[in-house]
């Protein structure tokens, strides 16, 4: 198992690689991990949510733009972003069937430059039934991702201590489809 150190550093050495001028927090919430990509890469950051009370707790920096606007229907330009990073918003669209989690997939490919990349995490704890949350499986992921995205890498699995219980996670990077081009 990977620490979150870990896979942090692993996201961190692909957008290094990168350099992305503007990088999407998607599904940032309170922006607990806003500021780490915004000093670790020094970077501009558009940090995005639907939730207007998560983004007034989130925390000011200076080359962080919080964002209100639905992760399906983003209000960017195509092509306009270099990378994404997101925790915790598949298994939250995931909740509502493959439908939008294939408009997300649609949306970063069509934000994303075409030399874009987005790291993604989401539940990993297949045999938790009492879970409010849909843990995705390899196959599920891979069919949103399907004619939108093309995964890359798994980057590593994870648990996190979440409310008191152990939670695993799983952490992928995917790139455009006009990648492939």
């Amino acid at each position: 198992m990977n620490s979150p150190t870990h896979i942090l550093a692993r996201g961190l050495d692909i957008f290094e690689k990168l350099k992305p001028r503007i990088l999407l927090d998607l599904g940032c919430g309170a922006g607990s991990e806003t500021p780490i990509l915004a000093t670790s890469l020094r970077t501009r950051i558009i940090a995005v949510d639907h939730d207007a009370a998560a983004l007034a707790a989130a925390p000011s920096h200076p080359s962080v733009l919080y964002v209100r606007a639905d992760a399906t229907r983003l209000p960017f330009g195509e092509s306009t972003i270099d990378a994404c990073y997101s925790f915790g918003l598949l298994q939250e669209l995931g909740q509502n069937g493959d439908a939008p989690l294939r408009l997300l997939t649609r949306e970063l490919d069509r934000v994303l430059e075409k030399s874009g990349v987005a790291i993604l995490g989401t539940i990993a704890n297949f045999r938790d039934t009492s879970s409010t949350y849909r843990s995705l499986t390899g196959a599920e992921v891979s069919k949103v991702l399907r004619g939108n995205m093309v995964l890359q890498e798994l980057i590593g699995l994870m648990d996190i201590n979440i409310d008191g219980q152990e939670t695993r996670y799983w952490y992928i990077s995917a790139t455009p489809t006009k990648n492939s081009e």
